[in-house]
């Protein structure tokens, strides 16, 4: 199962971003809310976040990460698909390829002001 997360633990998104790897087992607990708009999936607010297993050792794969501002980004080349979210932990959402970074952080901003 896929959740939408946000947090306000700066932590959380900071061990996410530099911790954690594909196929760790994780331990997240929180409380899920539901928006405004009944139509969008329910979100977890993640409380607390522990690594229970970690995954084993697997080839190293060019990863980067890049901040845009208030903005993490992560760069994987076995992947087109780039990851964005705020240095504060809330999910911006997914950039089909690195030139649409710019434009999904733009309308993010419009959306929800320049500060994320």
């Amino acid at each position: 199962m896929v959740w939408s997360c946000t947090t306000g633990n700066p932590r959380i998104p900071a061990t996410l971003l530099t911790e954690i790897q594909p196929g760790d087992l994780l331990h997240v607990s929180g409380f899920p809310t539901q928006p405004d708009n009944p139509a969008e999936p329910a979100r977890l607010t993640v409380d607390d976040l522990k690594v229970l297993a970690v995954a084993p050792a697997r080839a190293l794969q060019e990863m980067v990460l890049d901040r845009y501002g208030d903005y993490v980004v992560v760069f994987d080349a076995d992947n087109d698909a780039v990851p964005v979210c705020t240095t504060r932990g809330q999910w911006v959402g997914t950039a089909e390829n690195p030139d649409a970074v710019g434009t999904l952080i733009e309308i993010h901003e419009r959306v929800n002001g320049d500060d994320g």
